[in-house]
């Protein structure tokens, strides 16, 4: 009832922003730029995760690098560097390495009009041996995500991203979604908070979370995310600072 909600609002909402194309996953800073030809963008993250009362991951950093081929066509590709910390064992166990590269693509399929919204086509692929030893992948893992994305007035954004995701072990994939609000308070700073979950054949993930950006300029963007699972099954807590970095006439929308 909540997707069908969002997707509603989305569908009948009538005012208008330019578009912005962006990946939508958890845990990242809401970009204040959009990418057009030949731009760059740089997007940060360094955060910790609780994900039960034995295990955690401290993520130092996550980077997303993303290249503008045309005004709607973007290519990017993403690394992490993490530790995994057990607690559940005699000797607490310390795994620290590269998760596997992945590489993607973002395609603005349809700009949003006064009665429609945009639709952006996200993909990515997890290369299972770019990785270090302790992380490495029994297989090639995409991510497939449909972003409907539509503002409501001059401050407010709401989106809907439905999707699949293969953790590169288990050959049947996820369902998973993202529900995002967007309100701008001034030209500087920007508060987005999101619903998020993974659904599949084990009891389901549903997380929230909220953003809390600073624009410094036309080009350096900063913010803080703080997250909590709602379900049983999700991941504890979240929290990050990160950032986005643009270059060459990246600018606010």
């Amino acid at each position: 009832m909540l997707l069908i909600g969002l997707l509603a609002v989305v569908v009948c909402a009538d005012a208008q922003v330019k578009r912005r194309i962006k990946k939508g996953r958890r845990n990242k800073s809401e970009s204040q730029f959009m990418l057009d030809k030949n731009e760059f963008q740089a997007e940060w993250e360094m955060g910790y995760e609780t994900v039960t009362s034995q295990l955690s991951t401290i993520v130092y950093p996550n980077l997303t690098l993303h290249y503008g081929i045309t005004d709607d066509f973007e290519v990017n590709t993403e690394v992490s560097y993490l530790t995994a910390r057990d607690i559940s064992m005699p000797l607490h166990k310390n795994i620290s390495g590269l998760e596997p590269v992945m590489i993607g693509a973002n395609y603005l399929l349809l700009e949003e009009t006064k009665k429609s919204p945009a639709i952006i086509l996200s993909g990515q692929l997890a290369i299972p041996f770019l990785a270090g030893k302790n992380f490495v992948a029994d297989r090639y893992a995409p991510i497939v995500q449909v972003s409907v994305q539509q503002p409501i007035n001059k401050k407010i954004i709401i989106g809907l991203s439905p999707g699949l995701f293969w953790d590169g072990f288990s050959p049947t994939p996820s369902f998973t979604y993202n529900g995002t609000f967007q309100y701008t308070f001034t030209k500087k700073w920007q508060l987005t908070a999101e619903c998020f979950g993974f659904i599949n054949q084990s009891p389901p993930q549903h997380n929230v979370d909220a953003n809390m950006s600073y624009l410094l300029n036309d080009e350096v963007q900063f913010g803080f995310t703080s997250g909590v699972g709602i379900s049983p099954a999700a991941h504890k807590n979240y929290f990050a600072v990160n950032g986005t970095w643009g270059f060459k006439g990246a600018h606010k929308k």
